[in-house]
């Protein structure tokens, strides 16, 4: 591999030079010591330059010189200097590097020997200092590109920083342009000021009692002159020539006519011209695409109906209701063939329909090897039975019972198939508590009761409304993830093809991942009123209630951690990067146990496994820590390991490692050996910090983390082209995010608010949710960002428990209780290809850490 080289982008005298002004540096208003300004560093590009030959800087050299720098890879400050000659002194101290567009922007600090070189000395261009692979001579390690400072000169390598002319004195004299932050001053200004001029006009044409659409055709016709004018007094003059029209365009509009507008002579008499033609152009053209699209819808519903109609195979009360029914989804856009295609479609699924219910009369199960079902509703009365006594107990409302009446048909289809398991059984206990005797001697556990627990945990389990919920009910070892791809990695040339040449592919596929099942089982202490069933009419529904409603949390908060940490992994494992045997520093043996890693986010481990507990593949950023020369393994909280030291992670976002013993009490260990850990650190996120400098507010420091949110949406979009439509934090998250100054009357953002509650609906449009179960890696620090559904949670096995037996105390005494276990079977995976629809912000104290 070659040697990394260092650049120094400044140059000798070329002929034909063209100076170009990086940004501004320094004005007038600026030019004293401790000012700060953001200046350009370098750009994007391939260049030669005699002494380094050709070379590139690419996009992402500079983010790598951003997460450089944030990490401190140089291990000092970085400095603008004069002319590259850091001995002289320093002219600005980099406080801050961002990319913006192709260009490294930097944050800087002046000094007075800095103002001096720019204002007196003309050293009015900047040239960037780096290093390809610059490794540290400390630990050695190859940190990649690390900008090492910029100097201030006269005849930078890399030109046209900022190539936007607005004047020019002479052939004679050198282009002069203009910085980019100063453009987009300008340009707002003149768009603000064009805006005020647009709302009187639009309040001007009302006030003439116009119709809307004239309206606007007169305001967008307005609008796109406005862009040729930049002074006040043409603006002015157009909006009056436009307003004194109206009256002859309420007369053409009420005729039903195009319109044309005659107006007075003006110092811009073709802006005049394009005025009326617009107008006139609108409303033409809407009136003509209304009529075209209603006579193309009428044609596209009467092909419809005729299809439907053709099928013989269904009654004619089936073909006029799909005709109603599925008439809305048909446009006037559609093709003949796509209208033909969701009629075969409807009149398809229709005819399995009426198939099923046939079966279902009969007595025949609709998938799988025909069984024979008893043709009654017992679920369904013994469900309504459950939820009208349990509304009279004391565990309904917040926090507890949610007895909701409609459910997702999602959970609809896991129900279903814990009935078709234990069919016999729901069927006896509807009999039983409907007041009809019937056999029960043998009923230790109510089905009625487990059921009521997997309605209510899926009911309110609302991380679900996140994920992609199917169910695999064959599965028995791995079952298969969808997810959808787009490739256009094979389009050439931006689909530009010539007569004669191939034609290249872009696809969008539907594929597949396999995903282990995995049983999910937790043991309970169930009270003894939950299986007094065959003793007494009068069931204890409070106890019952209050069991329901702790199994249900239980299970809830389970899939809930699951799913949240699975998220979070997903999104971390996307360009994780592995830390190889970074030094344990700090242990002394005495009073020291735990550690924080040099870099964080880790990525928490996975190893796949079967149901046996046998691993499968490759283990994903597994964690390696090794003391006094010997690996030691993770804490698994069982407190059955052997006795020894043991680490855990206790903190995945901040990087916090702790040794314990086997029953998971801290221990102390010694300096002596090697002491490393080996990791992986995530990259797919975005550090804020939430300490207050002097002088702020944590209102204004909130401010940082909705810009920090929107930064990453616009990542997500920008660069991924993933539209996020989810945000999940913590509830403590969400209170100091909601006391941002964007969130008050007089700052507020469109598509940032909070709800009635005062709890944070959405920021830049994309909808918060928030974590409710404890233990989450998320944290009261981690907000994850991304594109619902990209996450699968696959149910093999509904939840059901076996049969309950005495508990007893340690010393063998009845305690006047059952014990049972539960177990559900379910994969909960992430594809691998599409962990980049995600991506997270960390906001933490920076000195707290």
């Amino acid at each position: 591999m070659r040697a990394g080289r260092h650049f120094q982008l400044h140059s000798h005298p070329i002929a034909g030079a063209v100076r170009v002004l990086s940004g501004g540096i320094v004005t007038e208003s600026q030019a004293e010591a401790g000012k700060q300004t953001w200046v350009t560093i370098t750009r994007t590009g391939t260049f030669t330059d005699p002494r380094y030959g050709e070379f590139s800087i690419t996009p992402a050299m500079l983010a790598e010189m951003v997460r450089n720098f944030d990490a401190g890879a140089y291990g000092q400050d970085i400095f603008l200097d004069v002319s590259h000659r850091p001995d002289e002194g320093a002219a600005a101290k980099v406080l801050r590097l961002s990319v913006e567009g192709n260009r490294l922007r930097a944050l800087v600090d002046w000094t007075p020997y800095g103002i001096d070189a720019v204002k007196n000395k003309g050293y009015v261009y900047l040239s960037a200092e780096f290093h390809e692979r610059f490794v540290d001579n400390e630990a050695g390690k190859n940190w990649g590109c690390v900008l090492l400072g910029a100097g201030l000169t006269t005849r930078p390598v890399i030109k046209r920083l900022d190539p936007v002319q607005l004047s020019q004195d002479g052939p004679a004299s050198l282009p002069v342009y203009v910085a980019h932050d100063l453009i987009k001053s300008l340009s707002l200004e003149i768009t603000m000021k064009w805006a005020e001029k647009l709302k009187q006009l639009r309040q001007q044409l009302a006030a003439k009692n116009l119709s809307e659409s004239a309206i606007n055709a007169m305001v967008k016709a307005a609008e796109d002159a406005l862009t040729h004018i930049t002074e006040d007094a043409a603006a002015t003059t157009l909006c009056e020539q436009i307003a004194a029209g109206a009256d002859a365009v309420r007369a053409a509009t009420a005729n039903a006519g195009s319109v044309s507008i005659t107006l007075a002579a003006a110092p811009t008499p073709d802006v005049a011209s394009l005025v009326a033609d617009a107008v006139s152009k609108t409303l033409a053209q809407r009136d003509s695409e209304a009529r075209q699209l209603a006579e193309a819808h009428a044609g596209r519903v009467k092909l419809l109906t005729d299809t439907i109609n053709a099928a013989s195979s269904l009654d004619e009360a089936t073909r006029r209701t799909l005709a109603e029914e599925t008439a809305p989804m048909v446009n006037g856009s559609m093709s003949d063939e796509q209208v033909k295609a969701l009629a075969t479609f409807v009149i398809d699924q229709a005819g399995k329909t009426a198939i099923a219910r046939q079966l279902s009369q009969l007595g025949w199960g609709g998938s799988g090897s025909p069984v024979i079902t008893v043709p009654d509703e017992g679920a369904k009365t013994l469900s309504q039975i459950y939820r009208d006594n349990l509304r009279k107990t004391g565990y309904t409302g917040p926090g507890q019972l949610i007895l909701a009446e409609k459910v997702s048909p999602w959970v609809e289809k896991v129900l279903a198939q814990y009935d078709r398991i234990n069919g016999r059984q729901i069927h006896d206990e509807a009999k039983y508590l409907a007041g009809n005797p019937t056999g029960m001697a043998n009923t230790n556990l109510p089905a009625g009761f487990v059921r009521e627990v997997i309605r209510e945990a899926l009911s309110d389990l609302n991380i679900l409304q996140l994920v992609n919920t199917l169910t695999d009910f064959n599965a028995t070892t791995t079952t298969l993830i969808p997810y959808e791809l787009r490739d256009v990695s094979g389009v050439l040339n931006d689909g530009v093809v010539f007569e004669g040449q191939p034609i290249n592919y872009a696809s969008i596929s539907q594929q597949n991942d396999s995903a282990y099942i995995t049983p999910t089982k937790v043991a309970y202490l169930i009270s003894n009123e939950v299986v007094y069933f065959t003793r007494s009419h009068q069931l204890n529904w409070d106890a019952m209630a209050r069991n329901i409603e702790t199994c249900a949390r239980v299970l809830r908060e389970l899939i809930h951690r699951r799913i949240a940490n699975e998220l979070q992994r997903s999104s971390d494992c996307y360009n994780a990067v592995t830390v190889t045997a970074e030094p344990i520093t700090g242990l002394n043996g005495t009073s020291v146990s735990s550690y924080k890693t040099a870099t964080f986010p880790i990525v928490r481990p996975f190893q796949a496994r079967d149901v046996q507990g046998n691993t499968q593949g490759v283990a994903e950023n597994p964690i390696t820590v090794v003391l006094n020369s010997v690996p030691v393994a993770m804490y698994d909280g069982s407190n059955t390991q052997t006795p020894g030291t043991y680490y855990r992670i206790t903190n995945y976002n901040l990087g916090y490692v702790q040794f314990v013993n086997q029953l998971g009490a801290p221990v102390f260990p010694p300096a002596t050996g090697s002491n490393t850990i080996t990791y992986g650190r995530a990259t797919n996120v975005l550090k804020v910090d939430l300490d207050v400098p002097g002088g702020s507010t944590i209102e204004k420091q909130m401010n940082k983390v909705v810009q920090a949110i929107g930064a990453q949406k616009a990542l997500l979009m920008g660069q991924r082209y993933i539209t996020p439509d989810y945000m999940l934090m913590s509830p403590v998250l969400n209170d100091m995010v909601t006391n941002a100054e964007v969130f008050t009357a007089a700052a507020k953002r469109n598509g940032s608010d909070t709800t009635p509650g005062g709890d944070l609906a959405a920021i830049k449009s994309v909808e918060s949710f928030g974590t409710n179960a404890p233990g989450i890696d998320l944290g009261d620090q981690r907000i994850l960002l991304g594109q619902r559904g990209q996450l699968t949670y696959t149910v093999a096995k509904p939840f059901s428990m076996g049969e309950p037996f005495e508990a007893v105390n340690a010393q063998g005494q009845a305690i006047g209780k059952k014990q049972a276990y539960g177990e559900e079977y379910n994969a909960i995976k992430v594809p691998t290809p599409i962990r980049n629809r995600m991506t997270s912000v960390l906001a933490y104290s920076f000195t707290g850490r």
